[in-house]
């Protein structure tokens, strides 16, 4: 008689600051279709971690798979071409001990512009909308999408993924540096899981910088 299999339940981290809706349709639809279609298991609760400013750190899935080999290759599968971060993570328990199964591929960069500090006309004449579409291109460039954006008591964020979070930085710091919203911001590069060694950098303020305030208060930027 050959071995019987048994299902198990695996942890699913991703490691990606995404609401409700958004990892509905970007993860649990995608995954629940192909693992019932090749019954292989399927998704049996989910739940969000936050941080102490109420942003999402990471989203869990606890999914129940009928053939451990097989299941697992699909959960990765099928997350890494929904688009799921580097950091993510697979966990499951046997015999008393952990295994961890690291997957993703995309890396985080994420912009926390300061909301309290900064001149009032800088808030009046600039906003999160304008500063995606002047960092649009660069984006592009480097195969890299905005994904959301969180709004924190003192911060907001702009959240972005790219095959390299180094090179997309980059690419879009010229913007940053001069963009006068992006004062004081900090940009954390490699954002999501702390395994990644993610680094901070602290953008300085610059309002008595005229060429830059001319420049975009102007609306130079983009114009064309």
């Amino acid at each position: 008689m050959g071995d019987i299999e048994m299902s198990q339940v695996i942890n699913v981290r991703i490691w990606e600051p995404v609401p409700q809706h958004v990892r509905i349709n970007r993860y649990e639809v995608p995954l629940t279709s192909v693992l019932r279609a090749y019954h292989l298991g399927d998704i049996i609760s989910t739940d969000v971690t936050f941080n102490r400013e109420l942003e999402v750190e990471f989203a869990e899935l606890e999914v129940e798979i009928d053939n451990l080999d097989e299941g697992i290759n699909t959960v990765k599968r099928v997350l890494e071409q929904a688009g799921a971060p580097a950091g993510s993570e697979m966990r499951l328990s046997s015999d008393g001990k952990e295994t961890v199964i690291p997957f993703g591929k995309k890396e985080g960069l994420a912009i926390y512009l300061d909301g309290v500090n900064l001149p009032d006309d800088v808030y009046e004449t600039c906003n999160l909308n304008e500063l995606a579409g002047l960092i649009a291109g660069g984006l592009a460039s480097t195969g890299a999408e905005i994904r959301g954006s969180w709004v924190g008591r003192n911060e907001t964020s702009l959240y972005i993924y790219s095959p390299c979070a180094e090179t997309t930085y980059e690419t879009i710091e010229p913007v940053l540096s001069a963009y006068p919203l992006c004062q004081s911001s900090r940009i954390v590069i490699r954002h999501g899981n702390p395994n990644l060694n993610p680094r901070t950098v602290r953008l300085p303020l610059h309002e008595k910088d005229e060429a830059a305030r001319i420049y975009f208060y102007g609306k130079t930027a983009g114009s064309g």
